[in-house]
């Protein structure tokens, strides 16, 4: 999920604004999943039927944040940037130690020593798993960039093909997941968007086909969740199921992703500048409204989403909570950008190169004991 680690070259502001809507769904996803909402016995209603939809957009969201950050970074075979790892864990750890500070200050989370350590050390103790995830798919994407483009198109076509069959194909069919864990799906999918950025998909395929793809296995998505929630009103056993399809490894998760990508790869938009400033923070307002010990106190104490359970104000108050919610993160992190981030990477700058030979040193050390 994280923008800040691209490069630096203006970027494409299609993809921006894609990027944008995914942490809008994101949003609304967490909305529904952390707002408290009673999914076991909730009855269909109007209120249910939304939350259904809003909750179908989260993993698309996530997987649609790999798919970027493949197609960004796949021609980048050079060793390791230091200097954007160094900024990635800065903001991460920015938001972990100073949210927790916050909370504990204002009385919303209590102190511990135990929890104190996770927050300085964010990425080891997966406070955000995306971050987390992210973090290692970095460190390796130089290293899987120079094996995929070594290897010849045809055989990157038969690699997706049975990777696809193995970790998303096999899961949907049969609800466990095949070898597979979040690291090795991102791989994936840094892997899928990586070829369409080097080879393209079906130039026989148009824009308008794939919207139709792309509406289409959305509708029967979402009429998924609707059946398997009417199911649940007389089993209640599979009313907590209702999001099976919408899980991110799921076939037709996969395929919503990637028809909505290439509707925006597609897109033959001028670049606007405000849309790549609002996109930059993307990244900070997944890590601020988050945060495990902020996420509670945002959906249940400060907008007590639950409350609308069973009644259809809550389209209305999702939407402006939603909104208000992104505006107010997204401030914090293009302040954070100017005030803290700048300063910092002047730091990194002076330190990178010395921190980078010993790090070199040390390795090299290692490979002669080992190798």
């Amino acid at each position: 999920m994280n923008n800040n680690v691209l490069p630096s070259k203006r970027r494409n502001s299609s993809i921006e604004l894609l990027r944008i809507i995914s942490m809008v769904m994101i949003m609304f996803y967490h909305f529904a999943i952390h707002g408290h909402f009673d999914f076991a016995t909730a009855s269909v209603s109007v209120s249910r039927l939304w939350l259904n939809f809003i909750s179908m957009g989260g993993k698309i969201g996530v997987d649609l944040f790999v798919l970027i950050s493949g197609y960004y970074l796949i021609s980048d075979t050079k060793s390791l940037n230091f200097k954007k790892i160094l900024k990635l864990w800065g903001q991460v750890f920015f938001y972990s130690v100073v949210i927790y500070v916050l909370t504990c200050a204002f009385g919303i989370s209590q102190f511990s020593f135990t929890d104190l350590i996770k927050c300085i050390f964010p990425i080891t103790f997966s406070q955000w798993w995306f971050a987390s995830t992210y973090f290692v798919l970095y460190f390796l994407h130089p290293f899987i960039n120079k094996f995929l483009c070594s290897i010849s198109k045809k055989a990157y076509q038969s690699l997706l093909l049975l990777l696809i069959v193995f970790w998303s194909v096999i899961p949907t069919l049969t609800a466990t997941k095949f070898e597979s864990n979040s690291l090795l799906w991102f791989m994936l999918l840094y892997a899928i968007s990586g070829y369409i950025k080097l080879y393209g998909l079906n130039p026989k395929i148009k824009n308008n086909q794939y919207v139709i793809i792309f509406a289409v296995v959305s509708i029967l998505t979402y009429l998924s969740g609707i059946a398997i929630t009417v199911a649940g009103v007389k089993f209640k056993s599979v009313a907590s199921h209702f999001t099976y399809f919408y899980n991110q490894e799921k076939i037709n998760v996969l395929i919503i992703c990637v028809s909505l990508f290439m509707i925006f790869i597609n897109l033959k938009m001028n670049y606007h500048k405000w849309i790549n400033i609002i996109a930059s923070a993307s990244f900070g307002v997944y890590l601020i409204h988050d945060d495990n010990f902020l996420r509670t106190f945002i959906w249940k104490d400060l907008f007590n989403v639950s409350s609308f359970e069973g009644s259809a104000v809550v389209i209305p108050y999702s939407i402006a909570v939603i909104i208000t919610l992104y505006a107010v993160c997204t401030a914090i992190d293009l302040i954070r950008q100017k005030v803290v981030e700048k300063p910092y990477l002047i730091i990194v700058d002076k330190l990178s190169q010395p921190v980078c030979n010993k790090v070199k040193k040390v390795t090299d050390c290692i490979k002669k004991i080992v190798f």
